[in-house]
């Protein structure tokens, strides 16, 4: 029985890597899918838990098998404010910056719900790297695409911001 649930398990992780855009590249590959999901081991974290906390290193990729999670971000006054909530049916990712860096995380993730994660790290994804280096390349590109388009958006909200801010300041010139 144990090994039925065993195989039940990494089918039901192998759908779900299916649906990463980071995998996206082996979505009909199932042999090199079942390489990537052994770099994954399951953590488990119940409604409350922070999972990540802002400023504190990290080096873990998280994808949400089941639940969902909250991004809280702190404010200059250092008031926290939800950036997003994140649901396992978005077929998302976080932390994939911490592949690649092992650096201080931008924002706090709490789970919203009981939620099951698949969790890799740096190391593993690393000596991964090593052994099949044709894949690890493919997921890296995958990565720097994510965190480009993240990037994009970014410029284009500061963009949003300043203009914002422009006619807020020529507002308040007006009524004098």
């Amino acid at each position: 029985m144990g090994k039925q649930r065993k195989n039940a398990s990494i089918k039901d992780n192998l759908s779900i890597l299916k649906n990463i855009v980071l995998f996206k590249d082996f979505k009909e590959d199932t042999e090199e899918l079942k390489k990537i999901e052994k770099l994954f081991t399951e953590m488990r974290a119940i409604k409350g838990e922070v999972i990540l906390r802002e400023g504190q290193e990290g080096d873990e990729l998280y994808i949400i098998k089941h639940g969902s999670v909250r991004i809280v971000k702190n404010t200059l006054q250092n008031e926290p404010y939800t950036v997003v909530i994140l649901s396992a049916d978005q077929h998302i990712f976080f932390g994939e910056i911490g592949l690649l860096l092992n650096d201080k995380r931008s924002a706090t993730v709490v789970a919203e719900e009981d939620s099951t994660f698949l969790v890799t790290n740096r190391n593993k994804f690393l000596d991964f790297g090593e052994k099949e280096p044709y894949v690890a390349l493919l997921i890296t590109r995958q990565i720097a695409q994510a965190l480009s388009q993240r990037l994009l958006k970014s410029n284009q909200d500061v963009v949003t911001l300043f203009s914002a801010l422009v006619d807020e300041i020529d507002s308040a010139w007006m009524v004098y």
